[in-house]
């Protein structure tokens, strides 16, 4: 390959084979380091989880909003960001880097362009209730194909690379354990606030765990921010989170009001709490080196 020249410089010495070997394997173990840092088998896994959880979000909160229950939504509502706060964490566990960079522009604006036509779609669904319910699944369908179909495709690019390591499991360090417990407990409280009939009661005390929910959502670049414990999960705490937070929107969806809903609300959430207790002993994952 011949070297364009440069106004002023003169033309550089070719390597030999043995310094063209080095070049060689030195890029070898730039693409052996990048492999171990970034798994993109997992990201894209982790990309059609995120669409599959957001459509599911979607669905149950348009429903929701049918209804007129301002306040079951904003539990909801607040579900939704603590679950995007754990799975920024899971996505920088697996090496990946939040920088913009000009190659980045296309997906960065196509990702935006679906959301920004699943939410249109998604104000209108909820605040017409005379449009069939069925119709909720429209926008729900939009960000299944515009980012779970973008994941499917990242993961027949990465079926070529090498299997990375399985990281080692770690008893959670104790802030992680705190902050796992920290979850459990907000998220039990809103199931209990999910079938209180009292709305007055509702009202005051979600408004305290969101007020908390919000600071410790601002709080994300602490030892026990929901990042780190999101990074610190594998798929039992994961598993208990979606469990948990299907419990509040299924009392409300299907919840007739009254003392029977209030007393599957108090259940329902010594049994969010109980399961996060139980899983905040179960081993977590160590960070990539």
């Amino acid at each position: 390959m011949q070297q364009k020249p440069i106004p002023g410089h003169d033309a550089l010495v070719p390597p030999d084979a043995d310094i063209a070997r080095r070049y060689l394997a030195a890029a070898d173990a730039v693409v052996e380091r990048r492999g171990r840092a970034v798994d993109r088998r997992a990201l894209a896994g982790l990309q059609i989880a995120n669409a599959v959880i957001t459509a599911g979000y979607l669905v149950a909160f348009a429903l929701v909003l049918r209804q007129s229950d301002v306040l079951a939504s904003q539990v909801i509502l607040f579900t939704f960001l603590v679950w995007g706060q754990l799975a920024s964490g899971m996505a920088q566990r697996n090496g990946m880097q939040w920088r913009w960079s000009a190659s980045r522009w296309p997906l960065i604006l196509g990702e935006v362009v679906v959301l920004v036509g699943a939410v249109v779609v998604f104000g209108l669904v909820a605040l017409d209730p005379g449009l069939p319910v069925g119709v909720v699944l429209i926008p729900a369908g939009i960000v299944l194909v515009g980012i779970g179909g973008y994941g499917v495709l990242q993961l027949f690019r990465a079926a070529g690379d090498a299997r990375s390591p399985r990281p080692p499991r770690v008893t959670l360090p104790a802030p992680i354990r705190w902050g796992t417990l920290l979850v459990g407990v907000a998220l039990g409280v809103l199931t209990m606030l999910a079938g209180a009939p009292d709305d007055v009661l509702r009202s005051v005390i979600s408004l305290l765990v969101m007020l908390v929910l919000l600071a410790w959502i601002v709080a994300f670049n602490t030892p026990v921010g929901l990042p780190a414990i999101g990074a610190s999960w594998r798929w039992p705490h994961v598993a208990a989170f979606l469990l948990a937070a299907g419990i509040p929107a299924a009392l409300v969806l299907g919840g007739g009001g009254g003392s029977a809903s209030g007393l599957a609300g108090v259940v329902g959430g010594v049994v969010v709490i109980v399961l996060f207790v139980l899983v905040s002993f179960v081993p977590g994952r160590e960070g990539r080196g």
